[in-house]
């Protein structure tokens, strides 16, 4: 626990570097156009949708009808516009995962390692290609999931922490890769993570609980970015460190 708290404190100080509060105009300025053009071409379709699936006659049509009657007639309004949000949501927070991945995570790395990672030598390569698709597969398995457990949101504590769970396996799950890519082997990364998922984790749970606090949640993508990078940096620059250690006696 003690390097997830580090790397999220190196990242925290990062953060506050002027070419870092720059990044974080990137993610916000595509978040807008993404939920702009959401709400122009998907919203409107999907709760007329949902509408006339579910009231279109039926059990939830007569319950809509006495709702009305007993002064409710928004019924019909808001359990569409509740569901289509709980569709919509999973789907806008995997793209802003997959635009921090592609746009973010190389700036961050480059940054990083011409300072206090310039030690950590390159070994791998940052491939936008493999990072993309790193993101899109973690993504596809994000919404499925997300919408299996919708359920579980009908319990009130649950309904937090279900969310919470999977936006951090998302998270862990696309930065741990792009943060190791461009320093690491093939080898060294995927033994890297395969020894720290744990920590990967945790870290993730950390910076994504950021997401219930607004306005934090606008700093999340970029400090996420920063503290998965710090995290691996670290991590190799330790390791080889050993490993030379190892070799030399």
């Amino acid at each position: 626990m003690g390097r997830v708290l580090t790397a999220f404190g190196r990242a925290v100080v990062s953060q506050l570097h002027p070419r870092m509060l720059a990044l974080l105009v990137v993610p916000l300025l595509l978040a807008v156009v993404l939920w702009a053009v959401t709400a122009w071409l998907v919203w409107t379709p999907l709760t007329a949708w949902l509408q006339g699936w579910l009231f279109d006659g039926g059990l939830l049509d007569r319950v809509a009808d006495r709702a009305a009657d007993r002064g409710l007639e928004g019924l019909r309004d808001w359990i569409p516009a509740l569901l289509a949000l709980l569709l919509v949501v999973p789907v806008m927070f995997a793209s802003a995962v997959v635009m921090v991945a592609v746009l973010a995570m190389p700036v961050v790395i480059r940054h990083l390692g011409a300072g206090q990672y310039r030690d950590v030598e390159r070994r791998g390569s940052l491939s936008p290609l493999a990072s993309l698709w790193n993101a899109l597969a973690a993504s596809l398995v994000f919404v499925v999931a997300y919408l299996l457990l919708l359920p579980l949101w009908l319990v009130p504590v649950l309904a937090l922490v279900v969310p919470w769970l999977c936006w951090s396996w998302l998270a862990a799950r696309v930065m741990r890769f792009d943060s190791l890519a461009e320093h690491a082997e093939p080898a060294e990364r995927k033994a890297a993570i395969a020894g720290r998922r744990r920590d990967y984790f945790l870290l993730a749970l950390l910076v994504t609980a950021l997401n219930f606090v607004p306005p934090l949640f606008l700093v999340t993508p970029v400090l996420s970015a920063l503290a998965f990078a710090h995290y691996s940096l670290a991590l190799l620059r330790e390791q080889r460190a050993a490993r030379a250690t190892g070799d030399g006696a």
